[in-house]
């Protein structure tokens, strides 16, 4: 049924890396009331599957509807295939539309606020504004807008643009004023929202609100509500976690209190956060210390030695270490190629079965597979298998140093999560380590005891592969929590209420489930 005076708009909030234990539980005791009248009133239940794997690539799939598979967005240093170097990827590279996109033609209105990785969708009617207070990145985006003066009427009805970036080894005080910070910038925001659906009307609301996620990783350590204590002393700071939730709750709760009540909102809270330090260098000791990559052998030669370069004369020179700080002031494109190159350099590929390309946190490993890779000696079929089992094995095998804990939760297999064929830039494990709320500096194997520095990204918090959908209103049923569902269904879903036919690169099915008899009769066409 399409969104009409009787009807409503519809509305999708999203709560960015908001956890969804915390959710529950916020909400179940009356600190997140927003959250929790709509529990109440509509329906709601957890997210998770395959697409949520890769937390890089959530907004990606969740806003498009087209999976992982085949997008193969998972970091934003991925391989590129059919080669052994690397590229920078985000979502706005994928190729991929906004589910919004499909409403073009159709005359439908939308207000579009801070989707992540998505650019605008030229021609569609109304406001659409990307970049303006999100989760940072690097580089920082750039920010755009459809129409151009739509960043007039944000900047109007929210003042300047301001992007606040995680900072990483911040002081408390430091911590203090950025939770200060991002709390006003949630306020600003739902401001704007209001200001925005007083002047017009729209079909279709999305607004993303990314400061439980910035603040999230910010305050993590200093939590009182999580899975316990955090590490870092409370120094007034145990509920500030807590107050940026809050924040978001207050604005999606004045939200909805101004939208018409056959209003359809939908809020989202993509993935969820636990405590863990980058194992970014453990998971390539791993490949090289038990033998699955392999380090060049310097070439023997009787001739001559090959002429080098100027710039690799300097290079050599001046110590890893610093040519890696000096790199970091170089311009973008320059760290790009710079990394890729030595990425490839790193490796004999002639005698590598498997190896890790760069992950921060979530393992990455890809094996060496004849007829995929430039020089790959692993053959498909029964030997590719046997390798997958062998580094699970060994995987298995690693122990905490100092506690003899086991480090890894689990490992998953990439075609038989999404079943089929993938993207060939996606890896062939994923590794996920046990939660650790300090750095793991020596892991051991029993062929191996591996190492690792601190981190130049030393933070405390990653990602679960576990989000939240809530739905509530007027085209939407009162069920309760239900099971999980995937992240790929909300597009379709949207599209449906919408009254627009979803595109055959959305795999996933619409939760008609969760609709009003009238929506889904709508849907159908009976």
């Amino acid at each position: 049924m399409p969104p009409d005076a009787r009807t409503g708009p519809v509305v999708l909030l999203g709560f960015d890396a908001a956890d969804p234990d915390l959710v529950e539980r916020w909400a179940r005791e009356g600190k997140l009331p927003a959250m929790a009248r709509l529990m109440a009133r509509g329906t709601w239940a957890r997210t998770g599957g395959a697409e949520l794997l890769f937390e890089h690539a959530a907004w990606s799939t969740l806003l498009s509807g087209v999976s992982t598979a085949r997008h193969g967005f998972h970091f934003f240093w991925q391989p590129v295939p059919g080669t052994y170097g690397l590229e920078l990827k985000r979502g706005r590279d994928l190729g991929v539309r906004p589910f919004w996109a499909n409403l073009s033609g159709t005359g439908r209105s939308v207000l579009v606020l801070d989707p992540p990785d998505t650019d605008p969708v030229r021609g569609l009617p109304g406001l659409q504004v990307c970049e303006w207070a999100t989760h940072s990145h690097y580089p920082p985006l750039a920010l755009a807008a459809e129409p151009a003066t739509a960043i007039g009427e944000v900047r109007g009805a929210f003042g300047p643009r301001e992007q606040i970036g995680e900072r990483i080894g911040a002081s408390v005080d430091e911590d203090r004023a950025m939770t200060e910070r991002l709390v006003a910038r949630a306020a600003r925001k739902g401001a704007c929202v209001r200001t925005l659906l007083a002047k017009g009307s729209y079909d279709l609301v999305v607004a993303v609100f990314a400061e439980a996620h910035t603040g999230g990783h910010q305050v993590w350590e200093y939590r009182r509500d999580a899975n316990g204590d955090g590490p870092r002393p409370d120094q007034g700071m145990g509920d500030a976690l807590l107050r940026l939730y809050r924040a978001v709750d207050d604005e999606i709760g004045r939200i909805v209190d101004e939208l018409p009540p056959t209003a359809t909102v939908f809020v989202t809270t993509t993935v969820g956060m636990l405590s863990q330090y980058p194992t970014e260098e453990l998971m390539e000791s791993f490949c090289r210390r038990l033998g699955y990559q392999a380090t060049p052998q310097p070439a023997a030669s009787s001739g001559p030695p090959p002429r080098r370069s100027i710039t690799s004369v300097l290079r050599g020179l001046v110590p890893e270490r610093a040519r890696n700080l000096v790199s970091r002031f170089l311009p973008f494109h320059v760290q790009a190629r710079l990394l890729s190159e030595k990425f490839a350099a790193s490796t004999d590929w002639s005698r590598t079965t498997a190896y890790a390309p760069p992950g921060y946190y979530t393992g990455c490993l890809r094996v060496n597979l004849r007829g995929r890779e430039p020089n790959g000696i692993v053959a498909p079929g029964a030997e590719y298998d046997a390798v997958l089992a062998r580094l699970e094995e060994d995987l298995h095998a690693l122990r905490d140093a100092d506690t003899g804990a086991p480090v890894i939760a689990r490992t998953v297999r990439a075609r038989e999560a999404f079943g089929g064929d993938v993207h060939p830039a996606l890896p062939d494990l994923v590794v996920f380590w046990s939660e650790h709320d300090r750095p793991l500096e020596r892991v051991r194997h029993p062929r191996a005891e591996l190492t690792q520095s601190r981190h130049a990204f030393h933070r405390g918090s990653h990602h679960t592969t576990e989000g939240m959908l809530v739905a509530a209103g007027g085209a939407v049923r009162d069920r309760g929590r239900v099971a999980e569902v995937s992240p790929l269904a909300l597009a379709p879903t949207l599209l449906t209420l919408l009254d627009v036919a979803a595109p055959l690169e959305m795999t996933g099915t619409p939760l008609r489930d969760w609709l009003a008899e009238s929506a889904v009769l709508a849907d159908t066409g009976t």
